[in-house]
């Protein structure tokens, strides 16, 4: 039992047990109702008219890669606490096979860190595999609108660039939001530019989308242009 905790309570791998009990607690408020429980979406990844430029630009980052590893469609929450749970795992278990000096040295400051971001990237990819057979259970759980709900929806391009074959945006659903694929094969549409999803691409598993200027007739179409 020493062991145990002289172990979980080290560094790095007390950080992810913090973060984790965060997580936590964050399920608790959301089960007694105060709390949306995928209300985090919604802070973290499309409230960025609340962001700085800089962080939006990060925000776009962290919701294109989840959608380019699978993990779209899985709330932030239920990635976040499985995430923080499997690193926790990982470094508990590297802490038993790494030697750490005693003391708060610069050595071992510099091998708790190497712990720490190791433990966090190979906690990022367990989550991945853990994850992405499961979200046909997140579907049944909380089934995705169906496209023709979403038809018509307005939107925002969070990634540099939407064109005919890459980029991504968020879509106001109402909720919590949702990030989906856009593809806009007549007009390079650039990140912050609001958009109208007007075809479901089944396919691809994306949405033609166009500029709501042009949706609304105010901006000329991208054919019409000399």
């Amino acid at each position: 039992m020493t062991a145990f905790l002289q172990y979980a309570f080290g560094f790095p791998t007390f950080i992810f047990g913090a973060l984790l009990l965060c997580m936590l607690l964050y399920w608790l408020i959301a089960i007694l109702g105060l709390v949306h429980w995928n209300a985090l979406d919604h802070w973290v990844l499309f409230d960025g008219s609340d962001h700085s430029h800089g962080v939006e630009h990060s925000v776009s980052a962290i919701a294109g890669l989840l959608l380019k590893v699978g993990l779209g469609g899985i709330p932030l929450t239920v990635i976040l606490t499985v995430m923080f749970l499997l690193s926790w795992v990982i470094s508990y278990a590297l802490a038993h096979v790494v030697p750490m000096p005693d003391g708060w040295t610069l050595v071992n400051i510099a091998i708790g860190a190497a712990l720490f971001v190791g433990s966090l990237v190979l906690g990022f990819f367990a989550t991945v595999i853990v994850l992405r057979p499961l979200r046909g259970v997140v579907g049944m759980v909380a089934p995705p609108e169906e496209p023709k709900v979403l038809l018509g929806r307005t939107g925002l391009v969070r990634s540099a660039v939407v064109d005919a074959s890459q980029g991504y945006g968020s879509v106001e659903d109402g909720g919590g939001g949702l990030n989906v694929l856009m593809r806009s094969p007549d007009r390079v549409l650039t990140r912050g530019t609001e958009i109208v999803l007007i075809e479901h691409l089944k396919d691809h598993n994306a949405w033609r989308v166009v500029s709501k200027a042009e949706f609304e007739g105010t901006e000329l179409p991208a054919g019409l242009i000399r």
